[in-house]
């Protein structure tokens, strides 16, 4: 399996996991770096309070959190709070 089909699959089950977890509070973890990233993109992880990688801040998921989170999906890690 290529690294891109494998780097979809990821990103397809963090969505997934998004659309549970509407209401809910969750974990939100930066895991790839800014530098070189868009504009929008790090205007997106400043207003989560991610600030560098392996940051983590909590949030209950909310449509306009929600909405932050997909432009940057890619950069970051969800897992619900138990």
């Amino acid at each position: 399996m290529s690294k891109q089909i494998a780097n979809q699959k990821a990103v397809t089950e963090q969505l997934n996991a998004l659309n549970n977890a509407r209401g809910k509070k969750a974990t939100i973890e930066q895991v790839i770096s800014t530098v070189r990233s868009l504009p929008v993109h790090k205007a997106n992880l400043n207003a989560l309070g991610l600030r560098g990688i392996n940051k983590k801040r909590e949030h209950v998921i909310t449509p306009q959190i929600e909405g932050m989170l997909r432009k940057v999906i890619h950069m970051v890690k969800i897992s619900e709070v138990s």
